[in-house]
């Protein structure tokens, strides 16, 4: 069953330390690189025709390569979706200035980033995601 876990809304400030803990978290455990997909609405000047798709970058690189996508004046991280595969997660960078985490089975990731949420007063909370019927229902 495909769940969800979300912050409630960050200021941009807040969205570019949580991108920056990423990049140092999962270095720290030993990942080098990552996936990641511009959404929309920056991914429609991005991606060439409708062939938008994922592109493995190194992690080390993951914030110089979305500043020079945000120089090119076609979007901007917290107002624009950002999907980031790292570590056996998705996360989503959101353009309403949120992050989610999507997964089907919990793990030791999923619980290290809702403490860490939790702890920094972002009010995270957890979705069971059924895209047919509507936004989710809450259940933590």
């Amino acid at each position: 069953m495909k769940r969800e876990v979300v912050t409630g809304i960050l200021e941009e400030d807040q969205v570019r330390d949580e991108l920056r803990y990423l990049v140092d978290h999962f270095s720290k455990n030993g990942e080098e690189s990552c996936d990641v997909l511009f959404g929309f609405a920056w991914g429609n000047d991005y991606y060439p025709g409708n062939q938008w798709s994922y592109e493995s970058v190194k992690l080390s690189s993951l914030e110089s390569k979305i500043s020079d996508v945000e120089r090119r004046n076609i979007g901007r991280l917290a107002n624009d979706d950002l999907f980031i595969k790292v570590g056996g997660l998705e996360f989503q960078f959101c353009h309403e200035s949120d992050i989610h985490i999507s997964f089907e089975t919990t793990s030791p990731g999923i619980e290290h980033f809702y403490d860490r949420w939790l702890t920094n007063g972002f009010n995270p909370s957890v979705w069971i995601k059924d895209d047919s019927k509507g936004p989710g229902t809450r259940v933590r």
